[in-house]
C-alpha cells in the first residue's frame, strides 16, 4: 500500500475544542487582587475554556486567545 493510501485510511486526529468568550474585567478583578497586573474595570477580556467549562487562560485581546489556543493544538470556537 502506498504512503498516500495509508494516510487516507488512517483515523482522523481531531484537535480538542476550546471555547473563547468575552468576560467583563469587573467580573474577575478579585482574582487578581494580590497581583501587580492592572486591569481597567470596564475592559473586555477573553477567556479560553475547555469543553467541560474549566477556564484555562485569560487574554486582553480576542485574536491572542485564538492564536494561543491554536498554538497549543486546540480548535477555538467563539461563544457568547
Amino acid at each position: 500500500m502506498s504512503q498516500a493510501s495509508e494516510q487516507m485510511n488512517a483515523p482522523e486526529q481531531t484537535s480538542p475544542l476550546v471555547y473563547v468568550r468575552p468576560v467583563a474585567a469587573a467580573e474577575i478583578l478579585d482574582q487578581f487582587a494580590e497581583s501587580e497586573i492592572e486591569i481597567p474595570e470596564d475592559a473586555t477580556l477573553y477567556a479560553v475554556h475547555l469543553e467541560d467549562g474549566t477556564r484555562m487562560a485569560i487574554f486582553s485581546e480576542r485574536h491572542a486567545a485564538f492564536a494561543a489556543a491554536r498554538s497549543h493544538g486546540a480548535e477555538p470556537v467563539s461563544v457568547h
